[in-house]
């Protein structure tokens, strides 16, 4: 008998502890204040409609409704008519399953319990049929079918970069929009995309089936690059062509470990890196752009160079024999011929002469005339070495 007490004792705490401030309010039940009956649901996604049999009784003040969600039973309503007979509790989450009773209130004193209903609320279907893009330059294009429900607001558009941890990117807003591009992104790179449809009532659906895109990949440079290593002012770089290529970028650093800087853009296959000194090196890149505008990795780095000048001849012998000059230089290697400058006077004009040996003769001097002479070195491409020491001849 004891334990029956504690019990029940127990039971009432329960139950009080679960009430709000409204069961509070009242001395406590009134086994005469007939409970709730026959209490029927309409489920839906986010809601559930009960409806019960109309009590008649002038003693009736009301309902309270309670609802276990899955962290104890707790008051939602308080329904101070007592001719309704239908609630409607919203703002569910869907495919969750909630519990819940009801107390029929009288002016001071409430009914036993009803019994418990349990529901499950009920989900919206996945948007069907996504698709996604595989041959986009930095964009991937989602297609889908319009969501057939048409209490459907707009769809929730979520990426995630590896399979789980899904964000919302973009929101539509029409039920009809079925198309999204997802723009800015990363060459040669894999997203996956689902979608969730969201109806009028903020609830959402499934989330779609997850579908993997790929931006398009780099193009590839298939390309010898090659730089010359004999002129003294410039150098040529060349490669051979690439199919799908549209433009190549040039870079160029001072050492082959240095920092390449694009020095130029180009649709042919060859570049001239003018305006160098003579005896200088530099490194060069280059790298392929598609129609696209999507650029491959840049090549392999070579090296060019330029000659130093061609040895300056040197004046070895300058006289006057039988009223003509004759001038003798020692001669360089690589010189494909040399050029013999003259003034005449201090105010006269210059001449040159291309000479194929080792020495000059001047057989046009005038008497009484002093003449300035030197003499340079030219090579295979035409770039002239410094010039030799003057030399002044007169005849006397």
């Amino acid at each position: 008998m004891r334990f029956l007490k504690i019990f029940h004792l127990a039971i009432l705490v329960i139950v009080f502890s679960a009430c709000s401030s409204t069961l509070s309010q009242f001395s406590g039940v009134d086994n005469n204040i007939p409970k709730m009956k026959n209490i029927k649901t309409i489920v839906g996604v986010s809601s559930v409609a009960f409806e019960w049999d109309m009590i008649v009784d002038s003693n009736i003040k009301g309902y309270l409704v309670y609802r276990d969600s899955g962290k104890g039973y707790e008051e939602i309503a308080h329904i101070k008519n007592p001719l309704t007979s239908h609630y409607v509790d919203t703002n569910l989450i869907p495919e969750k399953e909630y519990s819940y009773y009801f107390y029929v209130l009288g002016k001071d004193r409430y009914s036993n319990r009803s019994d418990i209903v349990k529901i499950k609320t009920l989900y919206i279907e996945p948007v069907a049929n996504l698709y996604a893009s595989n041959d986009y330059s930095r964009k991937v294009k989602l297609l889908w079918n319009p969501h057939q429900n048409h209490s459907i607001s707009h769809y929730l558009i979520q990426r995630s970069n590896n399979d789980k941890n899904f964000k919302t990117i973009a929101t539509i807003d029409n039920r009809l929009s079925a198309e999204y591009f997802d723009e800015n992104l990363n060459d040669a790179s894999s997203y996956s995309y689902r979608i969730i449809a969201v109806d009028f009532l903020g609830a959402p659906s499934r989330p779609s089936k997850i579908v993997v895109a790929k931006t398009k990949d780099r193009p590839t440079l298939n390309a010898t690059l090659r730089a010359s290593n004999d002129y003294t002012d410039k150098i040529e770089l060349s490669w051979n062509p690439v199919s799908d290529i549209a433009d190549y970028k040039i870079f160029r650093a001072s050492t082959i470990d240095g920092k390449y800087n694009q020095i130029a853009t180009t649709s042919d296959t060859k570049f001239v890196d003018g305006n160098k000194s003579p005896d200088s090196e530099y490194f060069y890149k280059i790298s392929g752009v598609d129609v696209s505008d999507i650029e491959s990795k840049q090549s392999e780095p070579v090296r060019g160079s330029t000659k130093a000048l061609i040895k300056a001849p040197k004046i070895t012998k300058g006289y006057i024999d039988n009223n003509k000059a004759r001038i003798e230089w020692s001669g360089s290697s690589d010189a494909k011929y040399y050029l013999v400058y003259r003034k005449s006077g201090l105010f006269g004009s210059s001449m040159k002469f291309r000479v194929d040996d080792n020495y000059f003769v001047d057989n046009d001097m005038s008497d009484d005339k002093e003449y300035t002479y030197y003499v340079v070195a030219v090579d295979e491409f035409g770039t002239e070495s410094k010039k030799s020491q003057e030399i002044i001849l007169q005849i006397k």
